[in-house]
């Protein structure tokens, strides 16, 4: 049986209340409670109770009193005492009444154990005068043997089911619930459990595998993409008694994509060592992986980044400071330049590695405040106009455009990256736009290029850290790939939204949302 068809122990517990009311009515009894002992099942839990034919408020006031009562022991098994009449008035017991008053009722606690050891003790209720079975001297018991035995073996039983059953029911929901994907298989390697993160992973669900071959489910691969065959199953590994821990390979989901993931494989043996059942453990690894891949490529851009200025830096540097030379001021300059570009180049570097650490740190703080966008607008656009004198520059911003809020710095660090990056990407046709416009909650800003456009597959990744576009004029150009990470982060920051459209070789539009200063008064429609 799957473990998502596990059984809910409620007949378990109805069988333990009709087994506890039969041997409470034999015993002449009304209503009554069986108190389970923590020594025999889990010392670490509270007590448990079975009752029988007691409401829910008397039940609690029964086990109370019984706090204050003599308790049986092996030596005397056996108690019966009065039962105070205010006690039995709250209870609900019925009366019979009689010229001379009513017909009390008396507390019965019975010790139960057998071979095994403890159980726990039978407590109930019943009218004095009604015959016993037993008597209170252990001594002179008359109780027959028989029935202790029978009720403390069906009393056993029945808790072992139930120990059982909670054990079965704490196993489905650790594989219900588990974050990593688990599937078991026969002997035959035939699946017979499903868990939910398999089906998230895979794409299957659990009524279309079981029973199915697992390797024909998985299609699993070497990290090279080669098939891998029953040898060098981990599910055999394990059968043939071989440790399989975190083997890293590759399996294919439903719809044909592809997962790192790394497997541990364990077997269920009989008592005999036979292999009974297989369980694979599969864990995605996916991101470790493009995280690795980030770490790689990190430094390796990094290192590249650095080492350029740096050249640049020491070749003027050392030219500079030989004392056979002595360079003219026209010729001095430009070196002189040269040096403080780069080590702009280096400040700015640095600076976008501290910010993007700030932003996985959670560090990134903003000084909200109404912002007036065509102002900030302008302002840079007149610089970059400085900058690139080349570059035609053209701005459609309506009138009575609404604040918005956010801060100035900021806002203008996303902007200024985003006219830097249509610069830097735009080698031939050297125009760009930049518009707003206004809805109802938020201002849209967009900085459009007729540069050399983004491929859709990497506009997906295109705002991840230190990601870069994969192509070789890119690849020639400066950068860390922090820029647009950064600009997410601020845009986020703000509650607004990034985006980009792009066309390959004909341009891109970055985008960008700020929440109004003031929402729009929509118009009132009365119907």
């Amino acid at each position: 049986m799957s473990w998502s068809q596990v059984q809910q122990p409620e007949d378990l517990y109805d069988q333990m209340t009709i087994l506890v009311g039969s041997a409470i009515r034999m015993l002449g009894g009304e209503a009554g409670v069986f108190v389970v002992s923590n020594e025999a099942f889990d010392p670490q839990s509270s007590a448990e109770y079975t009752s029988y034919n007691f409401e829910s408020a008397s039940l609690n006031q029964f086990v109370a009193a019984l706090q204050n009562w003599s308790q049986p022991t092996p030596a005397h098994p056996a108690i019966v005492e009065v039962m105070p009449a205010d006690l039995v008035t709250s209870l609900g017991l019925c009366y019979d009444e009689f010229e001379n008053g009513y017909t009390p009722f008396e507390r019965c606690s019975l010790f139960l154990h057998d071979h095994a050891g403890l159980l726990g003790t039978l407590h109930y209720a019943r009218r004095t005068g009604t015959p016993l079975i037993f008597n209170a001297d252990a001594e002179h018991s008359a109780m027959p043997g028989l029935f202790v035995t029978y009720l403390s073996a069906a009393l056993r039983s029945a808790l072992k089911a139930q120990s059982l059953q909670k054990e079965q029911r704490r196993l489905a929901t650790i594989f219900q619930q588990s974050a990593e994907g688990i599937l078991t298989v026969d002997t035959a390697l035939r699946i017979i459990d499903f868990n939910p993160a398999m089906e998230h992973l895979t794409g299957w669900r659990e009524s279309d595998v079981l029973g199915r071959f697992y390797h024909e489910v998985l299609r699993p691969k070497d990290r090279q993409g080669n098939e891998l065959g029953l040898i060098g199953s981990p599910i055999l590994q394990a059968f043939a008694g071989q440790m399989v821990v975190n083997r890293e390979m590759v399996i294919v989901a439903r719809d044909g994509n592809r997962f790192d993931v790394a497997v541990t494989a364990s077997c269920v043996r009989t008592a005999t060592g036979e292999p009974m059942s297989g369980i694979l453990t599969i864990r995605d690894v996916t991101s470790e992986h493009e995280q690795e891949e980030q770490r790689s490529t990190f430094i390796s851009v990094i290192s590249h980044e650095l080492q350029t200025p740096i050249a640049i830096i020491k070749g003027y540097a050392s030219t500079l400071a030989r004392t056979d030379s002595s360079l003219a001021p026209d010729v001095l300059r430009p070196r002189l330049q040269a040096i403080e570009e780069e080590a702009d180049r280096l400040n700015k570097l640095v600076g976008n590695l501290l910010y993007a650490s700030r932003i996985q740190a959670g560090g990134l703080q903003m000084e909200i405040a109404p912002l007036d966008l065509e102002v900030l607008i302008d302002g840079v656009a007149r610089r970059l106009r400085a900058r690139s004198p080349g570059f035609q520059i053209t701005l459609d911003i309506p009138p009575n455009l609404p604040a918005v809020m956010g801060d100035r710095d900021r806002i203008e660090e996303v902007l200024q990256n985003l006219l830097d990056n249509a610069v830097k990407y735009s080698p031939k046709r050297r125009e760009l736009k930049i518009d707003c416009r206004a809805t109802g909650e938020e201002v849209i800003v967009s900085v459009s290029d007729a540069g050399m456009g983004i491929s859709l597959r990497e506009q997906e990744r295109i705002f991840d850290r230190f990601h870069r576009v994969e192509d070789r004029l890119t690849r020639s150009r400066p950068g860390a790939g922090l820029g647009l990470y950064i600009c997410r982060a601020i845009i986020e920051a703000h509650g607004g939204k990034i985006w980009v459209q792009s066309t390959l070789h004909e341009g891109s539009t970055f985008s960008f949302s700020l929440p109004r200063e003031e929402r729009a008064q929509l118009p009132m429609v009365v119907f």
